[in-house]
């Protein structure tokens, strides 16, 4: 199989489920998979096509003004429009049996069109509700320049269900929820795939891996980006409930905001309770760097708001947690509790500050009880979530789509 991924991500891209299976896992099968997406930050010199992890990647043009800015976001996404426009003469010499976008929305219909003018088959991957994403967070005053949110989001909103999923031959969504939820716009279920996130598989550790958790000076734990929409200043308030049974118990985000109010939500939660000293954020780290410290962590947490755009949510740290044997609190969200209760590695709670702060008591009141939990993650794991296992079923499903046999 020959493939063009037009993807969001700036390259160079970090996120495990786009590097691991495309970068990575169907190249060692036998595919060959070409790249097209914009030039990130540190990447303005490169020269384009570039060679990244043995795959071809074209890069297009970005301007030199940070995205954190009004200007900088507008001239890089008008630049990221402009370099769609490589999507045709790219799939004409490249004669590809797919292309495939993920997560953009113009681009989606040169792809399609190109697609159709060469005979591949138009595939979308859709990872995040991103236009339900974007009008919650105008309503709801999350963001700057909220109304040019809210008109980005409406626009999103008829380009992606009344004109790209029609289209497409094919659709990958994030979890069993997305898809169901997609399918009530009217999309059929028979052309969608769902694909959970996965961890490398040397990553997994081993049952004797878990630990006991400290019941004296215990390290709460949050991975993960930062984002208002979340709640992530609510743990912060958890934190101020366990601390009444442990005094010393300390909380730790492992990760950045999006936005500097998304920091700025918990630092300004933690002194309002006069907990400062006990709660930190470590910043942007490399994935390695992240890892070591969950390692250390007694109770790693996994706690997204219930709303809607997130119940369709596949989050990749529960996944990772249980990869290392760490003892899991997670609240109920869809596919959060199917892993959990299928895997035994606990159960899921109730989104409040009361449920999380007794769940964590009750693992530390029984550190045996909770070393026993943990352990169940990395068997699972490795028989379910790894990128290898992942890429078997999503290999398959090209085949079928190409109309090859297994």
């Amino acid at each position: 199989m020959k493939m063009l991924y037009i993807v969001e991500d700036r390259f160079p891209p970090f996120r495990a489920d786009v590097v691991e299976l495309f970068a990575k896992q169907l190249p060692v099968r036998g595919h060959r998979v070409d790249w097209l997406m914009q030039r990130g930050p540190d990447a303005v010199n490169i020269s384009s096509p570039t060679n990244w992890l043995g795959n071809d990647v074209y890069l297009t043009p970005r301007s030199r003004y940070n995205d954190n800015g009004l200007l900088g976001r507008i001239l890089n996404n008008l630049l990221g429009m402009l370099g769609d426009f490589m999507i045709l003469p790219l799939a004409f010499k490249g004669q590809y049996d797919v292309i495939q976008v993920r997560d953009k929305f113009f681009a989606c219909l040169i792809a399609w069109m190109a697609a159709r003018l060469t005979g591949a088959r138009f595939v979308y991957w859709m990872s995040y509700p991103f236009a339900e994403s974007k009008l919650y967070e105008a309503r709801n005053r999350l963001v700057a320049y909220r109304h040019l949110v809210w008109l980005k989001g409406q626009i999103i909103w008829g380009l992606l269900y009344k004109i790209i999923l029609p289209l497409a031959d094919h659709i990958f969504v994030q979890s069993e929820r997305m898809k169901q939820d997609v399918a009530q716009k009217g999309i059929s279920t028979s052309k969608m795939t769902s694909v959970s996130m996965g961890v490398r598989a040397d990553l997994v550790g081993k049952a004797e891996d878990a630990i006991a958790p400290n019941t004296t000076a215990p390290l709460l734990l949050h991975l993960g980006v930062l984002m208002q929409s979340r709640q992530p200043e609510m743990l912060v308030r958890v934190l101020e409930r366990v601390r009444l049974h442990y005094p010393d118990a300390h909380l730790l985000f492992v990760g950045e905001g999006q936005h500097p109010s998304d920091r700025r939500a918990v630092e300004e939660e933690a002194t309002r309770l006069g907990l400062s000293a006990d709660v930190s954020v470590t910043g942007f780290l490399p994935m390695e760097q992240a890892w070591e410290l969950v390692k250390r962590a007694d109770i790693c947490l996994s706690a997204i708001a219930p709303i809607p755009i997130f119940l369709v949510s596949s989050p990749t740290k529960l996944i990772e947690y249980m990869a290392m044997a760490k003892c899991i609190v997670a609240n109920e969200l869809p596919e959060q509790c199917q892993v959990m209760e299928t895997s035994g590695v606990g159960r899921c709670i109730p989104w409040d500050e009361q449920s999380f702060a007794d769940e964590i008591c009750c693992l530390l009141k029984d550190p045996e009880y909770a070393r026993m939990m943990a352990a169940k993650g990395p068997d699972w794991v490795r028989a379910h979530r790894t990128y290898d296992v992942i890429a078997d079923r999503v290999e398959s499903r090209y085949r079928k789509l190409l109309g090859l046999m297994d």
